[in-house]
């Protein structure tokens, strides 16, 4: 939970701008009295300015800062700061300063830089973070733990609106809404139709995505079976053609051993053919010579006195 500390003041409103002035808060409750006009309405305007950064109600053209005529300057510098635990127990100091110059008749309202500004728990040196590098609009209410909402209508509600409750009905919900954070919850609930709405057309994309995919699956288990059927098939000519090759050299062989044997056979038969002219001749000789020869019936002893006498006349 954050604690309120220390709140200092210098030129707003009644509060000199020449002196600081330091309100200490106490736990568990700090009791604020004085007169009228003395400042008190001002310390809950200052922490709803310095926690808030909002001005109060009717405080246009400088009214906030204390009247540079009522100083006697042309320019008066307004500060506020303020020293808090946040919702961490961190040890805070917040500084926001508004500048008010006097021209002639016109009177300029000037807002200056602030600071939020805390120790380092890791170099224990002091971090100041400037209003120039960050929004202290939106981190003071973070650090306190508090929505700006709750600042501004409940906990330092200005008394000329603390009668917001008694307003008409629209601006009354947006009030409520503020505070309990309707609006958040309204865009939340927007931003939640939107992504249902962006998903379920992401979904329709998915599921006809799936369905092409679940197409494409069965396609592809249908082309699996083929090529297993193919590759089954594929094996199956394999052996076959394995098996005709087998046959094919068997074949082969067979044809190289006939091819020897004709050729052997040919040898053969041409050598026949040679050997039975070679008979068709003798025996055609042998019959013209048994033509032209006279067969003489004679004893053999006169044949071989024949053949003496032959010789003798040779």
């Amino acid at each position: 939970m954050s604690v309120i500390r220390k709140l200092l003041i210098q030129g707003v409103r009644s509060f000199d701008p020449q002196n600081q002035d330091i309100i200490e808060f106490y736990a568990p409750l700090t009791i604020i009295v004085g007169q009228n006009g003395c400042g008190k309405t001002t310390i809950i305007e200052c922490l709803k300015y310095i926690t808030t950064g909002e001005l109060p109600p009717n405080s246009k053209g400088g009214a906030f800062i204390h009247d540079p005529k009522l100083a006697g300057e042309t320019e008066v510098k307004a500060q506020v700061k303020l020293r808090f635990n946040n919702i961490g127990q961190r040890s805070m100091t917040c500084v926001r300063s508004m500048l008010l110059s006097q021209k002639k008749a016109a009177v300029t309202q000037k807002t200056l830089e602030g600071a939020l500004s805390f120790d380092s728990t890791a170099t224990e040196d002091k971090v100041s973070i400037s209003s120039r590098c960050a929004d202290l609009d939106a981190m003071m209410p973070e650090q306190l733990g508090v929505s700006k909402a709750v600042l501004e209508n409940v906990i330092f509600c200005h008394q000329e609106e603390s009668n917001w409750p008694l307003s008409e009905a629209s601006v009354l919900k947006k009030k409520f809404d503020e505070i309990f954070a309707a609006t958040r919850y309204t865009k939340a609930l927007e931003s939640i139709k939107t992504i249902r709405k962006g998903q379920s057309v992401e979904i329709r994309v998915q599921r006809g995505e799936l369905k092409h995919l679940e197409e494409k699956k069965t396609k592809s288990e249908r082309v699996r079976k083929e090529y297993e059927k193919s590759t089954v098939a594929i094996h199956n000519f394999k052996v076959r053609i394995d098996g005709i090759q087998q046959k094919e050299d068997q074949v082969t062989a067979q044809i190289e051993s006939l091819t020897e044997r004709l050729q052997e056979y040919m040898s053969l038969y041409t050598v026949v053919q040679g050997l039975q002219m070679s008979l068709d001749e003798k025996i055609s000789s042998y019959r013209e010579m048994e033509a032209n020869t006279r067969v003489l019936e004679v004893s053999d002893e006169r044949l071989q006195t024949m053949s003496i006498e032959n010789q003798r006349q040779i």
